[in-house]
């Protein structure tokens, strides 16, 4: 059986990564009861508002994530070229 090529791959934030994931979980949701309304109905309104803050969560949960994965690459070097 072969080895994963990943090695000791590990997240940088788990809690960032299992956020994410749901987030992405209540997108498809959203556009999938989308298609389901009446388009321009209020309901449709709702599901694409929920839609479209689950989206801007999610980027901005990422680039914090980058963020921080940027910071502690900085502060390792920072600490091991001293």
């Amino acid at each position: 059986m072969e080895k994963s090529s990943r090695g000791n791959y590990q997240l940088e934030c788990p809690l960032a990564h299992d956020l994410l994931n749901k987030l992405s979980v209540i997108v498809g949701h959203c556009d999938l009861l989308v298609e389901e309304t009446p388009g321009n109905s209020a309901l449709q309104k709702r599901m694409l508002l929920i839609r479209s803050i689950a989206k801007a969560m999610a980027a901005e949960l990422g680039h914090l994530q980058c963020d921080l994965a940027s910071s502690r690459t900085t502060k390792g070097k920072k600490v091991s070229s001293s």
